[in-house]
């Protein structure tokens, strides 16, 4: 039978969290399992496990790139190089050919305001534009004059590769502008909003910014003279970040499809066909246009899909419960992965910050000799900061006032519960909270010191886990 808390359990607080304060972009939890034998809730127990070392959002492991000019094409990039290229080349009437299968991006272009459609999206001297028209330079561009627009969606090649929960994340654009130029980006969810960004050059970005600025959309400017030129090398075109590309921190959004509009001034979108644009990318394609993408995605009420046990490495996944705050629920981009001893899970710490999680987590667990059957064995968290040696573990003990759903799940607690637990003693914004729902243990036959334990944890907030 599974073991709750009794009448003498209780809580234990938690340590100051340095992960926002210094700036950190992953909320990580990490559950070793092999760990010295304590009581619950003995303090003083130590782990024999380090976590392992922690790199900026390690869940977006994919990306786009959109190359242009001498090398024409689309890739679909991973942690162990190219997994795959889509064509991109000129078609007739200044048209674009994006090739069959893969498909990692279709485009559609408008003209007048209207709905983009894929015959509208043109390319031409390396340059992505919308065609109102057969030939001419204008046919490469998307113009504010005749209220053009640019649609980028993920294609099918990326389902097919990643699976259907990938998402993009952000995207590095490399774009080309003409005269003073407003561009407004618009990403989109499955339909639903996900985020604004509005560019702005030459004499828009010299304007008071509130007097042309999208209401809701964050601003970006560049190319700061009077006005940004036409036809001038990488002399008029502009690196822009929309979201946050992974190397420069990261925000949790998550889209599948980017509109861009020509506000003022006309613009193209590019990948490096007019040479090297201040700052490159921060991967293997740095002068392609770039969409990092995340593979895993979870709502709330959904369970991640389980990574197995194998040996010493346990079981893992993850339940999302509703948000404390309230029913409001955003999907998250995500990574959870195992091996020895290991289970890791990890989101953004600025998107979702009220989003609490049950870890259901299965393995072996080797105890002392004079205690073979035991189910009291410490579990710990730990707020690491990154950078630094680490920091001290705190053990976990019952979660405090448990109530129970219809269907017989932990139902977490409110953001007004879990403040008057008072079990928070960080500096920064955000609460950390984790505690143990229950657990489970029998023995292994023929190993009479190593049994098998099932934990279920909930957990709110940014931390590092061990058992």
């Amino acid at each position: 039978m599974p073991e709750y808390p009794g009448p003498d359990d209780f809580s234990t607080p938690h340590r100051l969290s340095g992960l926002k304060a210094a700036g950190a972009v992953l909320a990580v939890a990490v559950v070793p399992l092999a760990l010295v034998v304590g009581h619950l809730p003995d303090r003083t127990a130590p782990t024999t496990v380090q976590p392992a070392a922690l790199t900026a959002s390690p869940y977006v492991a994919n990306w786009i790139a959109i190359e242009t000019g001498s090398t024409s094409r689309v890739t679909l990039n991973g942690p162990d190089g190219l997994v795959g290229t889509q064509s991109l080349a000129q078609a007739a009437n200044c048209g674009v050919n994006l090739g069959g299968s893969p498909q990692y991006i279709t485009l559609e272009g408008s003209t007048g305001g209207g709905t983009p459609v894929a015959g509208l999206a043109s390319y031409q001297a390396g340059s992505i534009g919308v065609k109102e028209k057969k030939s001419g330079t204008s046919c490469q561009q998307v113009n504010a004059v005749t209220k053009e627009s640019l649609l980028i969606r993920l294609g099918t090649g990326v389902t097919n590769e990643l699976g259907t929960d990938a998402v993009a994340t952000s995207a590095y654009l490399d774009v080309e502008l003409k005269g003073g130029v407003r561009i407004l980006a618009t990403a989109t969810l499955r339909g639903e909003p996900a985020g604004k960004w509005e560019l702005q050059s030459g004499s828009e970005a010299a304007l008071t910014p509130n007097s042309t600025r999208t209401p809701g959309a964050v601003r970006y400017s560049c190319n700061l003279s009077p006005d940004s030129g036409a036809d001038s090398n990488v002399s008029d075109n502009c690196r822009w970040p929309i979201s946050t590309p992974s190397w420069t921190g990261d925000d949790g959004l998550a889209f599948d499809n980017l509109k861009l509009d020509a506000l003022a001034g006309s613009f193209s979108l590019e990948g490096g066909s007019d040479g090297i644009v201040p700052l490159p990318a921060q991967n293997t394609t740095p002068n392609a246009s770039i969409i990092e993408m995340a593979a895993d995605t979870l709502t709330c009420d959904a369970t991640t899909p389980t990574e197995p046990a194998a040996g010493d490495t346990p079981s893992v996944s993850v339940y999302r419960l509703p948000n404390a705050d309230g029913p409001t629920c955003a999907l998250i981009p995500y990574a959870l992965e195992n091996g020895p001893n290991l289970a890791r899970f990890l989101k953004s710490l600025d998107n979702e910050t009220s989003a609490q999680f049950i870890w259901d987590i299965r393995g072996p667990v080797t105890t002392e000799p004079t205690d073979p059957h035991s189910t009291d064995i410490p579990i710990t968290i730990n707020y690491d900061t990154p950078g630094t040696d680490g920091s001290p573990d705190v053990e976990l003990g019952w979660c405090p006032n448990p109530t129970y759903r219809a269907d017989g799940r932990f139902a977490g607690y409110t953001e007004a519960q879990i403040a008057a637990l008072g079990e928070d003693q960080d500096d920064s914004i955000g609460i950390q909270y984790a505690c143990l729902i229950s657990r489970s243990a029998k023995a292994i036959a023929g190993t009479p010191n190593t049994m098998q334990v099932n934990d279920l944890v909930y957990v709110y907030g940014d931390a590092t886990m061990r058992r």
